[in-house]
This record gives structure tokens, sequence and C-alpha cells, in this order.
């Protein structure tokens, strides 16, 4: 057999068949779609009978074609890449599109090689071999489009809801949104840009599931800020913030303000970020906080004729910013001294030393907890004073 020379089954050129059969093939495949993949059973009969027959026909052609050349060409297909395109646009999951492929090629074969004569045995063959590695190459050309373009609208999607969310936040009414919207303020520990991303992630999914999609969020490595359309009791949002936890694999601290109209977003957000402040300056840890869990804090860190006097405990560590900057990290990361070691590239051991030193100087010991609330007082008030 030279290289010029057809691949023959059946006493016929196998291209030859194909393409001479294809159209009648495309009809059979595409009831057999219908009946064995629910997504295509959803499709009006005129699509079904108009774009999917003629899709597959087409595609049975560029098989053809590649049983003439003998060649699997780079873009096996024709309109591959439009059709996962518009199949992920119209939310098809990505098996449908590839399941949908793998059946007319793999009836195609079968018809094809079901009219083999003994001597034929070399060129099925050789059929079968191209036909497997034009599967393959369309499956792969289906695979790469469809999550490029889920990716781009995941990407315009996500967009436009930080849009919406920054425009609610400056306290713009912005269409097609909720009426109402609580406000949470959210802070978490930093981590990698990979790591944040997958973390960011897994987070938005469970927003989204807790108010069905219409979360607006507006989140970075170390936290951020998210409005919801909730009404619902507050228990469900401390399970959420817990579930946050668990989906960020990081421990998550929540600030959260009543619903607000949109007029009344900006300063919500204020408060939810003033409320977060206090929880960390105070090192109570993670969870959900609203202004009824932390009002004696929150007040501590009001300018009052205390506030002097309360700035005045840590005075003994003006002049050691290594020390000062130590005792906010460390109380700020949950009192953590490995979490503050690694924020400041500092040995653990270090910090261990700098907060002796910080006792010593001041008489308050941050280890010790009857000391932290004094501690913490006093660090908001040194904020308050500036």
């Amino acid at each position: 057999m030279t290289e010029d020379k057809p691949w023959m089954i059946g006493g016929t050129p196998a291209h030859r068949w194909l393409a001479h059969e294809r159209a009648r093939l495309a009809v059979t495949l595409v009831d057999r779609l219908v009946s064995g993949v629910e997504q295509y059973r959803r499709l009006p009969r005129e699509e079904l009978a108009r774009d999917i027959v003629t899709l597959v026909a087409e595609n049975l052609g560029a098989l053809a074609d590649a049983l003439r050349d003998k060649a699997v060409p780079d873009e096996p297909g024709r309109r591959v890449a439009e059709t996962a395109v518009k199949g992920a646009q119209e939310g098809m999951p990505p098996e449908a599109l590839t399941q949908a492929y793998e059946l007319a090629f793999t009836e195609a074969w079968r018809e094809l090689t079901a009219r083999a004569r003994p001597g034929d045995l070399a060129d099925v063959l050789a059929c079968t071999e191209l036909v497997m590695v034009y599967m393959r190459g369309v499956t792969a050309t289906v695979t790469a489009a469809y999550f490029e373009e889920r990716s781009l609208r995941s990407a315009e999607e996500q967009a436009a809801r930080h849009r919406r969310a920054a425009a609610l936040m400056s306290g713009e009414p912005v269409p097609g949104t909720a009426s109402r919207h609580l406000v949470l303020s959210l802070a978490m520990e930093e981590s990698t840009a990979i790591a944040t991303r997958r973390r960011t992630r897994r987070m938005l999914r469970e927003l989204d599931a807790f108010c069905d999609g219409q979360a607006l969020p507006l989140l970075d490595g170390g936290g951020g800020t998210v409005l919801l359309p909730w009404s619902g009791p507050w228990e469900r949002v401390r399970e959420l913030i817990e579930r946050l936890s668990e989906a960020g694999r990081t421990p998550v601290t929540a600030a959260g303000a009543e619903e607000a109209a949109p007029g009344e977003i900006p300063d919500r957000v204020r408060e939810t970020r003033e409320i977060l402040d206090v929880v960390r300056w105070f090192g109570l840890g993670p969870g959900l906080y609203r202004l009824p869990d932390v009002l004696v804090e929150y007040q501590l860190t009001r300018p009052s004729a205390a506030t002097g006097r309360l700035a005045a405990l840590l005075a003994p560590l003006d002049g050691h910013p290594g020390l000062l900057g130590t005792l906010e990290t460390y109380l700020r990361l949950g009192r953590s001294r490995r979490a503050a070691a690694q924020e400041l590239h500092l040995h653990p051991n270090t910090v261990d030393y700098r907060l002796r030193r910080v006792a010593a100087l001041t008489g308050l010991d941050p280890a010790d907890d009857a000391c932290v609330p004094r501690i913490g007082a006093a660090l908001a008030a040194r904020r308050a004073l500036g």
C-alpha cells in the first residue's frame, strides 16, 4: 500500500464513504444525542433540526477530510471552538459538549468499520488510530475554548459586581440591586497571590450560596467589605463567617452593621471598619462582631478625659518603635507569637524577648489575659489622639 492509496474499508475509500453518508449519520446521531444527553433534550426541536444536525454533518465532513489526508489538522473540526464558546455562554456543562463529539465520531467509526472485510485490517487499524487522535484533538479544543470563555465571563461578572459594590459604598443607588444591604467588613491573614486567589474563589462561592449569587464583595488578600441583601437572623450570618473561615482555610474576623439603604451604606461601612479596628486592637480573635458586642472597647477608642492617661500607659515605648510594632502585631494576630514572627520576619524567640521588654518597661504583660484589655485600650487611645 502506497502513501497515496486511500484507506479502503468494505471496498470503498473510508473518507469517501463518510463524506457521502455524513448527512444521514448526522440526523441519526442527533436523535441518539437527544435520547442520551439531558442538556440536548432541553433544546428546541427547530434548533436541533437546523443547527445541531448541520454542525454534526460539518464535523463528520472534517473527519472525512482527515481520513482522506491521513493526517489530523492542527485545529480539528469545524466551528468546534465557536460551539464551545456558545455552550459556555448558555451554561451548558463541558462534558455535554465533549460527549456530543465523542458520540458522533464513535458512531461514525462503528458504522464505517462494520463494513470491513478480512483483508481490510491494516486500513481499519489506521482509520481507528486517526479517529482516536482526532477525538482527542477535538476534546482539547472544546475544553480550552470553553474554560477560556468561562474565565472571561467570570472576570467580567466579577468586575461588574465590584463596580456595583463600589458605587453602593459611595452612597450611589444602583439599579437592579436590592433596596437594602447588610454590611460586613472582613479581616484575615494575608497569603501568597496564588493562595489568595484560590481562597477568594472558595469564599465567593460561600457568599453566593448564602444569598443566591446576590452578594456584592470587594475582597483582597487581607479581607475587604461585602454587601449582602439579607434581612434574616444574625445567627445565620455568624454561621456564614464560620463557613468562610473553613472555605478560606484561615480564621476570619468580621464586623457587621444593620441593613442600610444606599445613602446609608457609606456610614455603615465606616462603622464596621471601626468595629474591626477595635476588635483587632483588643485582640478579641476571629468571629463576627457587632457594635453591641464591643460597646465598652469601642467607647474607649473615642476621645475623652481618660484618653490621654490611657495613651500614657505605653509612653515608655515611644523610644522603641520595634517594641511597639511587635506589640501591635501580636495583638492584631490574636496573640499568636508564631504569626507575629512570620509577619515581622523575626524568630519567635525574638518576639518573646520584645514582649518581655514591653512588660518590663510598661508594667503591662501582653501574655497576661488581665493586662490585654488595658493594653488594647492604651493602643486605641494612642490611635484616637493621632
